[in-house]
This record gives structure tokens, C-alpha cells and sequence, in this order.
């Protein structure tokens, strides 16, 4: 039987290489897993679950009042739905061929001269235009034989009473919002359907170019929330797919039709010039009538006359009394080299 081997006290107790490591990834692991499945979880969402639009009437908005959903309907039914929000998009779409549709559904936001622009383009292009809640100043703009006859008539279910093709098999639908009606002395074929308020909620024009023009009062019908109710989908959808494209624009305030870039001038107003030179004027008599010279100065007579070396008399009796002679030195001598300097 052999002895036990001796074994120091002192002597330093080492490791395996990469015990360490090992200890501190076994540690690690589980924490580390958690947070890789935390950070692709959130990753998921956002990519499954992307905020989608909240403007009103916008093709990509899945609340109450988008109109996702028609959208979607549409090109399930084979139509090719392009959301555009520039005008030159718009253009090269409808030069790129015939049988287009352009939806305005935001026609407050169609200012300026991109008016004219819509018009003559679909003019040319002999594109089907409809228009959602078109005032006053747009029907006048795009030359329609129309006027507004009422702007806040209650979105109801509503009969067509008409002999247009397309509100006839859509039968009752939802209709309000404004209301319109022939102008006097027009000559252009006008159907007014879906009447209320002193004229009609929708409107179908036949254009001289061969495209058609509709007018709906409001965009109820075309809303997520109503899509379903009566024959709203079959009248948005006998509206919108007349061929076999549409161009949904939402026209932007900051796309106009300026080629250049307005100077300073040319932005501030008329009064502004004027308005400075007066300040400029009041500003010349102001500083004129503070900054004159009253006349010569006045000496006052002061009750008790203080020689200048008056302090420094006062600091050398002080240095005297306290019989600082190192201060007194060093001083003199801080004064002396100051003027030798000089």
C-alpha cells in the first residue's frame, strides 16, 4: 500500500483553461436567449404589424372612415388601384394609356392651378374623373354645368330615382353630405341621383370627350364603416371600376405648379417696405432729439474739496502705523518696475 502523496497548503489553486468561460456562458445562456426571443418578437410586429394611414377617405387607413377595405375589393375584382399624391404621377398614368379612373376623394386639398391641370389632363386622356364633396369654387374651376343647392344634407339610406345604369343596380345606398343640381341654361346631359335637400347626391355628367364626371355628396359610401351597408359597395364599385385602372389621388397643398422658387420680395407683403422706412424715419428724429448736446457743462461747487493724493497719504500712514515696512517695500517696488515697463 503506498502513502499518500503530501500536498502543500500554501500552494495556489489553478483552473482548467476556460472553466471561467464556460462558468459565465452557462450563467449567461438563459438571460441572453430571453432577450435575442424579446427583440425578435418586437421585430415581428413591427414588420407584421405596420401603422397603417389615418387620413380621411385614404386607401391605406383600416379605421372607420378609410377606405382600405374598397380598396381591397377592387383589386380582388381584377381593377389595378395606384395611390398617387402627386400630380405628375397622375399625368404619366393617364398618358400611359386609356381606360383610367381618377378619385378625388379629398377635394379640399385641390387648391391652385393643379385645377386646370386635372381637367385638361383627363380631358385629353378621355379618363372618367370622380369627385367627393366638390364645392362651389371646384365645380366653377373645372367648368361643370353644376351648382351646389345644399352642403349639410344627413347621410341616409336613400332611393336612386334615377335611370342611371350604375345607381339603378346598386339600388338604395348611403347618400348626404352635399347636394347638387343642374345649372340653368345647361346643356350637357346631367343625371341627378339619389335626391334630397333641393337636388341630388350623385351626379353623373357625360363629358364632351367621351369620359364621365360623378359627383358624390359625401364619402360615406365609401368608408370602411358603411361599405357594408344597403348597396353602397355595389355603387362604389360600379362608381370607381368603369376600367381597368384607378388613380386614387390625395392632392398635396405643397405640390403646385410653380416652376421657381418665390424671391424674398416677391413673399413679403406690400405694407412691409413702407412700414420700415417710417421706423427708419422715427428712429433718425428719436436718436436726434436724445443725442443733442444741452450746451456747455456746469461746474457745481462741492462743500468740501479732496486732494487726489489724498488716499494714497491715508495707505502710507496705515503702513507706517502698522509698521508694514515689507509691504510698503514691495509695493514701491511693484509701482517702480509698472513704470519702468512703460
Amino acid at each position: 500500500m503506498s502513502a499518500p502523496l503530501p500536498v502543500a497548503l500554501d500552494q495556489p489553486v489553478t483552473r482548467a483553461p476556460g472553466t471561467s468561460a464556460r462558468e459565465r456562458w452557462r450563467r449567461w445562456q438563459w438571460p441572453l436567449a430571453v432577450g435575442a426571443a424579446v427583440v425578435a418578437a418586437a421585430l415581428a410586429g413591427l414588420v407584421l404589424l405596420r401603422p397603417t394611414s389615418t387620413g380621411y377617405l385614404d386607401p391605406g387607413n383600416a379605421a372607420p372612415d378609410g377606405t382600405r377595405a374598397l380598396v381591397r375589393v377592387l383589386r380582388d375584382h381584377g381593377v389595378d388601384v395606384r395611390v398617387r399624391t402627386r400630380f405628375d404621377q397622375v399625368a404619366a398614368d393617364l398618358s400611359s394609356g386609356a381606360g383610367s379612373t381618377v378619385v378625388v376623394a379629398r377635394t379640399d386639398l385641390l387648391l391652385g392651378a393643379r385645377t386646370q391641370d386635372l381637367r385638361r389632363a383627363v380631358l385629353e386622356a378621355r379618363a372618367d374623373l370622380v369627385l367627393v364633396g366638390a364645392g362651389p369654387a371646384l365645380l366653377a374651376d373645372l367648368d361643370l354645368p353644376v351648382v351646389v343647392a345644399s352642403t349639410a344634407t344627413t347621410p341616409a339610406v336613400r332611393d336612386p330615382q334615377c335611370a342611371d345604369l350604375v345607381a339603378g343596380r346598386a339600388g338604395p345606398a348611403v347618400a348626404g353630405g352635399v347636394t347638387y343640381r343642374p345649372a340653368r341654361g345647361s346643356r350637357q346631359l346631367v343625371t341627378s341621383c339619389y335626391p334630397g335637400d333641393g337636388g341630388a347626391t350623385y351626379v353623373a355628367l357625360s363629358s364632351p370627350g367621351g369620359g364621365r364626371t360623378t359627383l358624390l355628396g359625401s364619402g360615406s359610401a365609401l368608408t370602411n364603416e358603411r361599405l357594408a351597408d344597403a348597396g353602397d359597395a355595389a355603387l362604389a364599385i360600379g362608381t370607381l371600376a368603369t376600367g381597368q385602372r384607378v388613380l386614387w389621388w390625395t392632392p398635396n397643398p405643397a405640390d403646385t405648379a410653380v416652376t421657381r422658387s418665390p424671391t424674398l420680395r416677391e413673399l413679403v407683403p406690400r405694407w412691409v417696405p413702407w412700414a420700415l422706412a417710417q421706423l427708419s424715419v422715427a428712429f433718425v428724429v428719436a436718436a436726434a432729439w436724445r443725442g443733442r448736446r444741452l450746451g456747455r457743462l456746469v461746474h457745481e461747487p462741492l462743500p468740501v474739496v479732496v486732494r487726489s493724493v489724498e488716499t494714497t497719504l491715508g495707505r502710507a500712514r496705515l503702513y507706517r502705523k502698522a509698521r508694514a515696512r515689507g509691504r510698503a517695500a514691495q509695493v514701491l517696488r511693484v509701482a517702480a518696475l509698472r513704470r519702468i515697463a512703460k
